[in-house]
This record gives C-alpha cells, sequence and structure tokens, in this order.
C-alpha cells in the first residue's frame, strides 16, 4: 500500500515523537534519508561507539544476555542472532512485542548490504537501485522499515550497532515501532567503506501491520 507524502511526513514525526528526542554525540553521523512505501528508513555511522553515560543504555541489554553481541571475530550468522536478540530485548524492555525471524527480510538486508559493499554507497538506495524489502509486498505485511550502520575495529559489533541506532531518534522510532512483527539482519564484512578500511555493514529490515 503506498501512501503520499504527507500522511509518510506525518507519519514520520508520529514516530520521532513516540521516541523522544537526544542529542547526538559528537562521534555520530545520522541522516534520514528517504522515506518508501509506509515506512520511515534511516542510516547511521560512527567513529566510536561505548553505552558509558548515554541516556539509552538502559535499552542495551547486559552482556550475559545476548550472547556474543561484544564478539568482533564471532561468524557471520552468530553475530547476527546477536543483533536479533539485542533488537528483541530493547522491545521487550520498552514493552513491545517480540520480533519473528523473516526469511524474506533477511534476504532483502543481505541484498542491500551487498549492494552498499560493492558500489560503495551507504545509503537505503545504494547506485540507484531499489529498495530490497518492497518484495515483500506479497507477503501479509504493508509497513516496513530499515536502519543501516557500518562501524569498524571494535565498533563493527551487534552492540555498536543497536547502540548507535538508539543515539538516534530517527533509527530508535524505528526500534521502538509498534506495527513490527518480523526482522531480518545481515552483516557484511567489506574491505573498505567511505574511506575506512575492514568495516562491518550492519543491514535491519522490519516490517509489520498498520
Amino acid at each position: 500500500m503506498r501512501r503520499g507524502g504527507r500522511w509518510r511526513a506525518r507519519e514520520r514525526l508520529r514516530l520521532q515523537a513516540a521516541a523522544g528526542h537526544v542529542s547526538l554525540p559528537p562521534w555520530m553521523r545520522t541522516a534520514l534519508l528517504a522515506a518508501t512505501a509506509a515506512a520511515v528508513i534511516a542510516a547511521a555511522t560512527a567513529t566510536t561507539a561505548t553505552a558509558a553515560g548515554s541516556p539509552w543504555a538502559a535499552y542495551l541489554a547486559p552482556a550475559s544476555a545476548c550472547a556474543s553481541a561484544d564478539d568482533v571475530r564471532a561468524v557471520p550468522q552468530v553475530q547476527k542472532r546477536a543483533l536479533v536478540c539485542l533488537v528483541n530485548w530493547t522491545r521487550r524492555h520498552a514493552g513491545l512485542r517480540r520480533l519473528q525471524w523473516s526469511k524474506v527480510l533477511a534476504n532483502a538486508a543481505g541484498s542491500k548490504a551487498d549492494t552498499i559493499a560493492s558500489c560503495g554507497d551507504f545509503s537505503h538506495y545504494p547506485c540507484g537501485t531499489r529498495w530490497p524489502a518492497q518484495a515483500t509486498r506479497r507477503n501479509p505485511f504493508d509497513i516496513w522499515g530499515e536502519n543501516l550502520y557500518y562501524g569498524g575495529h571494535t565498533i563493527a559489533t551487534p552492540r555498536s550497532a543497536v547502540l548507535a541506532w538508539l543515539e538516534s531518534p530517527e533509527h530508535r522510532a524505528i526500534l521502538f515501532g509498534r506495527p513490527w512483527r518480523a526482522i531480518g539482519v545481515t552483516v557484511h564484512h567489506a574491505r573498505s567503506l567511505g574511506g575506512n578500511p575492514a568495516v562491518a555493514i550492519w543491514v535491519l529490515e522490519v516490517a509489520g501491520r498498520q
């Protein structure tokens, strides 16, 4: 179901108001890049990430809750499970439903990460491509969301990605979205991106019904 630009603008403001606002730390750049169908989507990068002093640290799962959430050397499958665990812990802590794994959304996330890495364009429409999660229209969803993150070295972990999203109003609105039912994530380890060597590109896809 495609919505008009005025509706999308209202929905963006509603989600942002629901999530609240904090001042972004100087190490983070964020941008609300686009809205597609009935989704609010955003992208984040960081040069360092730490929960110390963050007003949103209480929404970040403790180390014991999600295995390998801080392990930069864990294999991708383990890291993806850790990120899903972190997202669901955050949502549960906020009184929101747990999201179910979706292979369709995971494939969409994988396609997006591969394209970003191959063409070097960190955006929701890298090198002019379509947003792959729109393929989920054949599924029982009518609203979608996407968060992006990349980091290198110690900030390439699942925890770093979720913390960066929590610190940004637009990304936080995606994490705390009430309509979401399903989740798919991926991590792509690239040689370089944006002039930064050896980075992990994280893509989070969520979908649900209004």
